[in-house]
């Protein structure tokens, strides 16, 4: 049985209290009621300007289990979304005058491998060629054990350099945990305990931490889930969220996370000269924490985050000022970046959103499109890939023969939604049957014999 949806609209206390504009409610509220509807969205999200909140409201289910639903107060993972602050506590010590952005690994480390080529100024912006922990053999396995910022920093610092460091862009969260044990070791104190006193407590962020042990009990935060089928959910994977320390191991609410950005525009944390070296562009659109993009007109920090369980979103205007915010407890790769819609919402400017074409039906295909579908050598995230497009009860399905099944929701005709990595997927009938599979890219996959 489908979970009933709730609904929930907490009007503003303290400081962050503004009656939001009807119109800009009521089309927030269009806008996510498909991702609610179909199990893609459940959580919370806020929209600021000039220092008013706009709206803040909340979505579906913190607990599905228990019925608990979401409030702007529940605390949500940010996975990713805590580099921003990993690189706000690096400058933080450099404002004390305890590091430079441009210090040598090895100066705070004498004994990482190569840490004489590789620069704090190279991890904060994700130009050190250090492998990703994250796709090193046996991380599912590791991560679901708690490991201290060396014991991570272990799994990957004898792993060959990818790269010349400086010489190319290459996201990596082992970056951000290598941050972390610098962080640590400079400080003299625990990456959690350096944050909560320099950064959210200046902030007034009470709502925020390190989730470091699985152990210990966080009142008013969410649990994670996973999407299932067509629009059922499960329990996410269990991950001990040690294991993201630098990199994604903090939780927050969207009101705390609004306290963060009053805090960086006050220079309540950093001042102005620093600020402004963490949103430099350093390359490929990348500043220190942040991803840079200019969108409307208006130049944007922005950063996502997703781990099991969870998604979450930030964007900060650097000019004038907008803040928008969407955080979840649903790991829909659909929801992943409707946070990316607000702005437009906000401007009244056409919203790309494809999900607002569901159909509400299952689907139906004909017996000569279904079957299996080869990918060509240009695919870019498996060449040659095969899959097959099923017919199931519960809906459509496309299998992949290397394992993982992508649920597909019809927002047309012959055209879906992939549920499991969010692309669009068209079938283009005929004597012999495509299918294209759109994520940034279009791909194509002939219908085999």
């Amino acid at each position: 049985m489908r979970t009933a949806v709730v609904f929930v609209c907490a009007f503003a206390s303290t400081c962050l209290a503004a009656a939001a504009p009807a119109s800009l409610e009521q089309k927030v509220d269009a806008f996510l009621r498909p991702y609610v509807a179909t199990n893609n969205f459940s959580g919370s999200v806020l929209i600021a300007r000039d220092g008013r909140v706009l709206v803040k409201k909340s979505y579906g289910l913190a607990n599905q289990e228990l019925g608990v639903v979401n409030t702007p107060a529940t605390k949500f993972q940010l996975a990713s979304l805590s580099k921003a602050f990993t690189a706000t506590a690096v400058l933080v010590l450099e404002q004390q005058g305890r590091l430079r952005v441009e210090d040598l690994v090895a100066r705070h480390l004498p004994d990482y491998p190569r840490g004489n080529e590789i620069t704090i100024h190279h991890l904060l912006a994700h130009r050190s060629g250090i492998a990703n922990v994250n796709q090193l053999p046996g991380w599912d396995e590791k991560s679901r054990l708690p490991h201290t910022p060396p014991e991570l920093v272990a799994l990957f610092r004898d792993v060959p350099l990818a790269f010349v460091p400086g010489s190319k862009f290459q996201y990596a969260n082992s970056n951000y945990i290598l941050l972390a044990m610098i962080i640590e070791t400079i400080s003299g104190t625990t990456y959690a305990d350096f944050l909560q006193k320099n950064v959210f407590a200046p902030a007034g962020m009470n709502d925020s931490g390190h989730r470091g042990t699985e152990t210990a009990v966080i009142r008013w935060r969410a649990s994670g889930y996973t999407p299932t089928g067509v629009d059922a959910l499960e329990n996410a994977r269990y991950l001990d969220w040690s294991n993201n320390v630098g990199a994604g191991s903090l939780y927050s609410t969207v009101e705390d996370l609004y306290r963060f950005d009053r805090a960086l525009r006050q220079d309540k944390i950093l001042v102005r000269a620093s600020q402004q070296k963490m949103v430099q562009d350093y390359g490929s659109e990348v500043g220190y924490g942040w991803f840079l993009a200019e969108r409307s007109g208006r130049h944007f920090a922005s950063l996502a985050g997703r781990s099991p369980g969870f998604n979450s979103f930030m964007e900060r205007s650097l000019g004038d000022d907008i803040v928008l915010i969407a955080l979840s407890n649903n790991y829909s790769s659909i929801g992943q970046n409707l946070g990316r819609q607000l702005l437009p919402l906000l401007l009244g400017e056409p919203v790309d959103d494809p999900l607002a074409r569901f159909t509400g039906r299952r689907g139906v295909l004909a017996e000569p499109v279904l079957g299996q579908y080869q990918f060509g050598d240009d695919f870019a995230y498996n060449p040659g890939l095969v899959v097959r497009l099923e017919q199931i009860d519960a809906g459509i399905i496309l299998r992949s023969e290397k394992g993982g099944d992508s649920f597909l929701l019809p927002i047309g005709d012959l055209q879906f939604i992939d549920r499991t990595y969010g692309g669009i997927v068209t079938v283009v009938p005929g004597q012999k049957p495509v299918l294209r599979w759109k994520f940034g890219k279009e791909f194509e996959a002939k219908k085999r014999p």
